[in-house]
């Protein structure tokens, strides 16, 4: 099984004690791809200032890429490479284009850098409104302009922590497939960061992948959460949208807590393929833990 992850934060927890892979941020049984994360935070308000913050991330992406031993995934023949000699390999994402615009250099050095998914929001910003906003803006006339430009130079365009008038109108903007990298279904948790069901539905029917995202909150609304929550989103997601379109995005290292049973003292991906495996079968488990984002990848880099 070679398996895939297609959001974590871990990037930004990177210092000198602490690598980007540790003992529970990967697989320790399975080859894997990971999708790693540059986020800026929301006190670096100033577009100057998360750009330069950007361009750190990306300084340490490369540098830790390099370390490890990773493959770095920017085509699909990258991809190939990695999963035919299971090799690990990484892709770096972005969540969240505040202080980035279509013509800006630095778009321009991270995509030549490796950058291959982006989101537009992770807080409301230039570009577009993020979920739960109350006044819903959808995309900006910048925003628009950015997905253009996504769509031209072969940028992946995630729709997770997008606000629904603004993932509904970048999917009428862009003929590409989309996916959202770590956003569960709204009909089984209720919480804005999770996707309706019209628009799961047309990130499924044009291809994309939905990252399965473990923070407690997004499983239950009580924000305590157990294998019980974590089945009923894989049982509703196989029962709307197929086997083909649910993945794994777990936020690893971007949320403060897990379900009951999953900790940090080992990998939380092998923990959840033991669980699903206990439900599911093994092809249905393989396409969730891996090969359904394998698959997109290849038809999409």
């Amino acid at each position: 099984m070679y398996i895939a992850d297609l959001h974590c934060d871990s990037l930004s927890r990177v210092n000198a004690d602490n690598g980007l892979i540790n003992k529970y941020n990967m697989s320790r049984e399975y080859p894997a791809l990971q999708l790693f994360a540059e986020f800026v935070p929301r006190g670096e308000e100033q577009p100057s200032a998360r750009r330069r913050c950007l361009m750190h991330y990306l300084d340490v992406f490369i540098s830790e890429e390099r370390r490890l031993g990773l493959v770095p995934v920017t085509s699909c023949h990258d991809l190939n490479f990695a999963v035919e000699c299971d090799k690990r390999s990484a892709i770096l994402s972005l969540e969240g284009g505040g202080g980035l615009f279509a013509e800006s250099e630095e778009l321009g050095t991270l995509y030549r850098a490796g950058l291959r998914v982006m989101g537009l929001a992770w807080d409301s910003n230039e570009l577009a409104a993020c979920s739960g906003e109350v006044d819903d803006y959808g995309l900006t006339a910048e925003g628009a302009k950015m997905v253009e430009r996504c769509s031209e130079l072969g940028i992946v365009l995630d729709i997770s922590h997008l606000s629904d008038r603004a993932a509904r109108q970048l999917m009428e903007l862009t003929a590409y497939p989309v996916i959202a990298t770590h956003s569960n279904l709204r009909d089984v948790c209720g919480v804005s960061r999770n996707l309706p069901l019209d628009i799961a539905r047309s990130v499924a029917r044009r291809g994309g992948v939905i990252g399965l995202n473990l923070c407690p909150s997004f499983l239950n609304e009580s924000g305590k959460a157990d294998a019980s929550d974590i089945f009923r989103q894989v049982d509703y997601a196989l029962e709307q949208l197929g086997e083909n379109a649910l993945a794994f995005g777990l936020d690893i290292d971007g949320i403060s807590s897990y379900p009951q049973g999953f900790d940090e003292k080992g990998s939380i991906h092998d923990r959840l393929i033991e669980l699903l495996l206990s439900r599911y079968s093994e092809s249905v488990v393989e396409r969730i833990a891996g090969l359904n984002a394998i698959e997109f990848f290849k038809n999409n880099l």
